[in-house]
């Protein structure tokens, strides 16, 4: 006579043989995946020139060059920072242009922060914060967080576009 399991038994014995597939396949698929790249991240924080807040109303948009490449324009999220992925092992330097602000490291809304190259290694170990001539506000550099400030266009400026 075979011995039969009741209710209760039943139903450990089912979570416990579910419980060890689940294992067996979480192993196997940790063993098939490839090595993974390190990446870090840094913060692109993008503050106002002239109260050293957070943008409020409107997101920024920046143009965003690692090694001379672009990315795309990823958003700033409620807080006026984008979170940017850097493999260990890639991009130097990033190069960052607002889009719908005027850039505060320059007189006027100048284009010449494209030129502007900031060291990744620099930005992780150290932290920067870019110039600021619209106002005296003026954050302390944070490892890991690249800081622009930026300020609204004018309307001329926004008609020049």
């Amino acid at each position: 006579m075979k011995p039969r399991l009741n209710g209760k038994s039943a139903v450990a014995a089912l979570c416990l043989a579910f419980g060890l597939t689940l294992l067996a396949y979480g192993s196997a698929q940790a063993q098939s995946q490839p090595e993974q790249q390190h990446t870090s991240k840094i913060v692109l924080r993008i503050l106002s020139g002239r109260t050293g807040w957070r943008i409020r109303f409107f997101h920024e948009a920046p143009n965003i060059w690692l090694d001379g490449g672009t990315t795309e324009n990823p958003v700033t999220n409620v807080h006026g920072e984008i979170i940017l992925d850097v493999p260990d092992s890639g991009p130097h330097v990033i190069r960052v242009l607002p889009n719908w602000y005027a850039d505060c490291r320059y007189h006027g809304d100048s284009q010449k922060g494209n030129k502007v190259e900031y060291s990744i290694s620099e930005i992780l170990e150290h932290g920067i914060v870019a110039g600021n001539v619209c106002g005296k506000s003026r954050a302390k550099p944070v490892p890991g967080v690249l800081i622009l400030y930026v300020r609204s266009r004018t309307f001329k400026e926004l008609w020049e576009l």
